[in-house]
């Protein structure tokens, strides 16, 4: 008798449904596996890793830009107010410096002197010395006296004294080498370098023997402030001299005198900017006898001097820097001729900037 056993299927009952908590935390470790592996290392598998040699890096968030902040605009200057204040700040100084301070050495310290300001009392003290004053020559009565050395064929010289020729004479007489060359920085483009005692000496010489010495009229440190110390450094006295004033050359043309100087007589010009004198002279109808060109300072003149000696001429025109002082007088000295120390006014008229 067999026996038949029916197995009977068991039926598995379905997993009860999860509570909504537990699947939030289903989702959160979905995401966590979704992480790169830096970001779920432990602490304690970092330090791990780390004794073993390992480097681990978290992904680098970028950093914020900071800007720096922005500096407040600078404050605008006003070159000209600047320019004001600084002149009158300047010129208060000076004034004070440069007559009250002697005034106030004058008054006894238990005094005052109300109220009074130094001009006046200048003026009152300049009535004390004003028999003193020294008239300077006309330009009219050098014209009439050239007019007369060019009819009569006699030497006559004019020179002329600007601030580059008192430094040149004063440099070790009166003011030392290093001083003049930094007050005058032009002179090597004037025709000398400092030192020069040689030609020192000869410009000198020269401004003793000129028959007219143009003088500046400016009382600044170089020009007046100069020239009185320099002439009693060699020597001269300025009242023994035949002074006029230093623009000579350009009163003369102003006034018309040089034109008539020229007019119907042999022009021997001599300089730097000859050539374009020479041809605006001639288009006036002046006879140019010659031009001697370049002067190359004042060690040029011997040679200078032999050029002018080869030509046949009446009245010399030298516009030459500081060798100008020199070949006028020695021209007149040498030759027997009339020479004009004619300076700037030169390239002026050559330019078309100052009229005959």
């Amino acid at each position: 008798m067999s026996t038949t056993t029916t197995r009977k299927a068991q039926i598995v009952p379905a997993p009860p449904a999860l509570p909504a908590k537990r699947r939030n935390k289903s989702a959160a470790a979905l995401r966590f596996k979704r992480r790169t592996l830096p970001e779920r290392l432990s602490t304690r598998r970092k330090k791990q890793l780390s004794k073993r040699g390992k480097k681990w890096t978290r992904k680098k968030q970028p950093r914020p830009v900071i800007e720096a902040p922005s500096e407040p605009p600078a404050p605008t200057i006003d070159v000209e107010v600047v320019k004001r204040t600084s002149y009158e700040d300047g010129f208060r100084k000076g004034k004070y410096e440069g007559g009250e301070a002697f005034l106030a050495r004058l008054i006894p310290e238990d005094m005052i002197l109300p109220d009074i300001p130094v001009e006046h009392v200048i003026a009152l003290g300049f009535e004390q010395v004003g028999h003193l004053l020294q008239p300077l020559i006309a330009p009219l009565t050098v014209y009439i006296e050239m007019q007369q050395a060019l009819e009569q064929r006699t030497p006559l010289s004019v020179v002329r004294l600007g601030d580059g020729e008192l430094l040149a004479l004063a440099h070790d007489k009166v003011l030392s080498s290093n001083l003049v060359r930094k007050e005058g920085p032009f002179l090597g483009y004037a025709g000398i370098d400092v030192p020069d005692h040689e030609y020192r000496e000869q410009l000198a010489e020269s401004v003793r023997k000129a028959t007219f010495v143009g003088v500046p009229t400016s009382r600044m440190p170089n020009f007046q402030g100069l020239l009185y110390p320099t002439l009693r450094a060699y020597g001269m006295q300025t009242r023994q001299m035949r002074l006029t004033c230093s623009i000579v050359n350009y009163l003369l043309a102003q006034q018309g005198h040089l034109l008539q100087l020229m007019q119907g007589r042999r022009v021997l010009i001599v300089g730097n900017s000859g050539l374009e004198l020479a041809e605006v002279l001639s288009q006036r109808g002046i006879a140019v006898a010659g031009v001697i060109t370049p002067v190359m300072g004042v060690r040029d003149v011997p040679r200078i001097l032999r050029e002018v000696s080869r030509h046949d001429y009446d009245l010399a025109l030298i516009a030459a820097g500081i060798p100008a002082v020199i070949l006028s007088q020695r021209i007149a000295e040498q030759f027997g001729k009339v020479a004009l120390d004619f300076g700037h006014l030169a390239n002026k008229i050559a330019r078309g900037e100052a009229s005959l």
